[in-house]
């Protein structure tokens, strides 16, 4: 997942929750803040981790915004 983020020098993500959704806890939430080599909060992330029940096939989604909400990185894929 972090390969597919576009991160500044110094840059890194802070896990900041988690949380499994879905029936049977299939789909999983983590939401990162992206921070600056001097701690400022500059991005976030979400990302989403599914297993689909019928097949038990993955899919991923990434969402990568600045500090101001516009949308850097928005892209699904399948394991």
């Amino acid at each position: 997942m972090k390969e597919k983020l576009k991160l500044s020098p110094g840059e890194e993500l802070r896990l900041e929750k988690s949380k499994s959704i879905g029936t049977m806890g299939q789909t999983d939430v983590y939401t990162y803040s992206i921070v600056n080599n001097t701690g400022e909060i500059v991005g976030s992330v979400v990302h989403t981790d599914e297993i689909k029940l019928n097949g038990l096939k993955r899919a991923q989604s990434l969402v990568q915004k600045d500090l101001s909400g516009a949308v850097i990185i928005d892209e699904h894929w399948r394991d």
